[in-house]
């Protein structure tokens, strides 16, 4: 029997189930993870607001605390709902005494009114910030705890804004971030700003609408234990805030409606890639889109150098992956104009890896991009390339890059490493297949998908059933004692598989045109 990690809420009851302790522990069943649980204070409340609210007494609170410490010894702490002034002070205590993450949605009242839900001490609220990982208010909650003018405008918070955040929130040793949560806003676009002691990052998805008589209830909770829920699986700031707006964004797109007319999260929604963030530094970009594919990858053979390129177009190869390292920038341009060329001549998609300028020069079909190449590329690079006619691939492993790669608008994402590789050292995990699913499933039907990574001929039928549109190999077609056979039996089992899905696809549409 496995020992699995445990996260804590420390938060208040809602008795219609929309919010607090029931959504946390919701949204972390969803996330596959333990919970556990404290609770500060029961209410009486429905879609008018908070009527009432009975404080756990104290030395029940400061026993469950100590219970959950010693017994759970959580992974990661959510704090919602406090309540009165002696819980709240019982709570910091709690959370200055434990060595993990510790997330504080700043739960100050209901979206639909009522009465207050904390009530605390200016010094409490002060060790509650010092306690905290990640702070994440609301600008309504921000601008009363902070002290500042209201900011109701969009774009970037107003100096004065960071400047207390970093003053007030982030000058301490434990807290990294606050993420001012963008649905009080206006706009097309909801934006989260992520702010660090030294970078401001925003988090963009589309803007729902309001659901039945306002606000849908419970997205703050929602938010706050996702993101805790990454940050006890020891994700960094931007993949637990990307991770948090993603199920953020699916809870409030399918939220329920109680019989009583409010309509609540849904927290264990699961998120597509009309939740997808995207992720920017700065002020969010709106970029055109890169060209599309003009087919499924199926197989993708990447492999060092125009000779194998012009040898696997011979074999029927259309789609194909160019990675030419260690050469003299001569011999690099020439490699990548006799391969986009020979590509060129048979309809093939050839793409560069990281070479960019030599493959638009030779006006080859596309370039494929690692995180790491993004970072380096100055302003302007990413636009040469779109009006240049390339397309675009990037490597992703998690909702961080994905959201970064995103906000680029990309013509497919690949995802990986799926298994543990020897072509190139990997700074995380490999995915596996189940989270390679997981995250087929999220991106679609907005991205084409290619698996990349310790991907065998072997392994390449249950990395296809995932979802994907195409499989990269590189030992498996230039390490293969007969080159045409291994070629045979890829394309074998990437037609299988895009085969299959669009029979299914095909099934779906009968199903819906058909008469009731």
């Amino acid at each position: 029997m496995s020992r699995a990690a445990t996260l804590l809420s420390i938060a208040g009851h809602d008795p219609s189930g929309g919010a607090g302790l029931a959504t946390d522990l919701a949204l972390w069943q969803a996330m596959g993870l333990h919970a556990a649980s404290v609770c500060t204070a029961l209410t009486v409340q429905d879609a008018q607001g908070v009527r009432e609210l009975q404080p756990t007494p104290l030395p029940v609170l400061r026993g469950a605390l100590e219970a959950a410490r010693r017994a759970m010894q959580p992974a990661a702490v959510k704090l919602g709902m406090l309540g009165g002034p002696e819980a709240a002070a019982e709570v910091a205590a709690f959370c200055e005494s434990v060595d993990v993450p510790v997330v504080w949605d700043t739960v100050l009242g209901a979206a639909a009114g009522g009465v207050p839900l904390l009530r605390a001490e200016p010094d409490t609220l002060r060790r509650l910030a010092r306690a905290s990982t990640v702070i994440t208010p609301n600008r309504v909650e921000a601008a009363r705890l902070l002290g500042v003018q209201p900011w109701e405008g969009e774009g970037a918070p107003p100096p004065a804004w960071v400047r207390a955040l970093r003053e007030q929130w982030l000058s301490g040793p434990r807290t990294r971030a606050v993420v001012l949560k963008g649905g009080h806003a206006q706009g097309a676009s909801s934006v989260d700003w992520l702010c660090t002691a030294d970078a401001l990052f925003a988090l963009a998805v589309p803007r729902l609408p309001a659901g039945p008589g306002g606000r849908v209830h419970g997205t703050g909770c929602v938010y706050a234990s996702a993101l805790a829920g990454m940050l006890a699986q020891g994700a960094d700031l931007l993949q637990a805030a990307a991770e948090a707006q993603w199920r953020t964004h699916a809870a409030i797109a399918q939220a329920w409606v109680s019989p009583g007319g409010r309509a609540m999260a849904h927290a264990a929604a699961a998120p597509d890639s009309g939740d997808l963030p995207a992720l920017h530094e700065g002020e969010p970009v709106e970029r055109d889109a890169f060209a599309p594919l003009a087919r499924a990858p199926g197989l993708y053979p990447v492999v060092p150098d125009a000779d194998w390129v012009l040898r696997l177009l011979e074999l029927g190869v259309d789609t194909v992956q160019l990675r030419a390292k260690g050469l003299a920038s001569a011999e690099l341009r020439a490699q990548v104009r006799t391969a986009a060329e020979a590509a060129r001549a048979r309809g093939a998609q050839l793409f560069v890896n990281d070479h960019w300028r030599e493959a638009l020069d030779a006006g080859a079909w596309g370039v494929h991009l690692g995180q790491e190449d993004l970072l380096e590329l100055r302003a302007g690079d990413l636009e040469t390339m779109r009006t240049g006619g390339l397309r675009l691939g990037l490597s992703t492993h998690d909702a961080g890059e994905m959201a970064r790669a995103h906000a680029l608008r990309p013509s497919y994402l690949a995802i990986g490493a799926v298994w543990p590789t020897t072509v190139k050292q990997m700074p995380q995990a490999p995915v596996g297949l189940a989270r390679l699913r997981e995250l087929s499933m999220r991106c679609k039907p907005l991205y084409p998908l290619v698996g990349i990574g310790g991907i065998s001929l072997e392994r390449a039928a249950a990395a296809m059933d995932c979802g994907l549109d195409g499989f990269a190999v590189v030992s498996a077609i230039v390490g293969a004692g007969d080159t045409a056979a291994a070629v045979r039996e890829g394309q074998a089992i990437a037609r299988a598989a895009l085969q299959w899905r669009e029979r299914v696809v095909r099934g779906e549409r009968a199903g819906l045109d058909a008469p009731a």
